[in-house]
Formats: C-alpha cells, sequence, structure tokens
C-alpha cells in the first residue's frame, strides 16, 4: 500500500506527464505500448534476417568476409532495435544531452 506522499508524489509526476507529452500520457493510462511505424519494423526485421543469413552463409561457406559483413550488419541491427523508440517521438526527446 502506498503512502500519503506516495500517492501525491505519483499525482503530481502524472499531471506532469499529462502536460508534457499527452499521447504518452494517453498510452500509459491505457496500457498499451505507443505504435511504431510497421515501415520501420519491417526494415528492423529485414535487416536482422539479412544478416543472419550473411553469418549463416559465411559459415556454411567459410568465409570470413560475409561473416564479418554480417556481423557488421548485426551490429547495425542491434542499435537500430536499441533506437527504436525514436520512431514516433519528437526530435527533442532524440538527443542526448
Amino acid at each position: 500500500m502506498l503512502s500519503h506522499h506516495e500517492r501525491q508524489e505519483l499525482e503530481r509526476i502524472q499531471q506532469w506527464f499529462e502536460l508534457d507529452d499527452p499521447h504518452l500520457a494517453r498510452a500509459l493510462g491505457q496500457g498499451s505500448p505507443p505504435r511504431t511505424n510497421l515501415r520501420s519494423r519491417l526494415a528492423r526485421l529485414g535487416m536482422d534476417a539479412l544478416a543472419i543469413g550473411l553469418v549463416v552463409l559465411g559459415a556454411v561457406t567459410l568465409n570470413f568476409g560475409l561473416i564479418f559483413f554480417g556481423a557488421v550488419m548485426l551490429a547495425v541491427a542491434a542499435c537500430l532495435h536499441v533506437t527504436h523508440f525514436s520512431d514516433g517521438m519528437p526530435t527533442r526527446y532524440r538527443r542526448l544531452e
């Protein structure tokens, strides 16, 4: 059970979210994640499939170049997956300060 002070703090945070980013507050209130762009999701999944395919093909043919290029693509795909939250967010949230 939350104390009176904790409830007040949570209500203050909720009001701040509603004023600062109403779309995020609505999504959090509904319990559903914000929608992502289908095109970017398919691009990320396509890059995953291509990178894994290159690594497997390189391992089967014992071609170090394919394995290396597939590993680099996997690293890029991992970066895209980590930053996928920025698809629908304003640019002020994308900056690292």
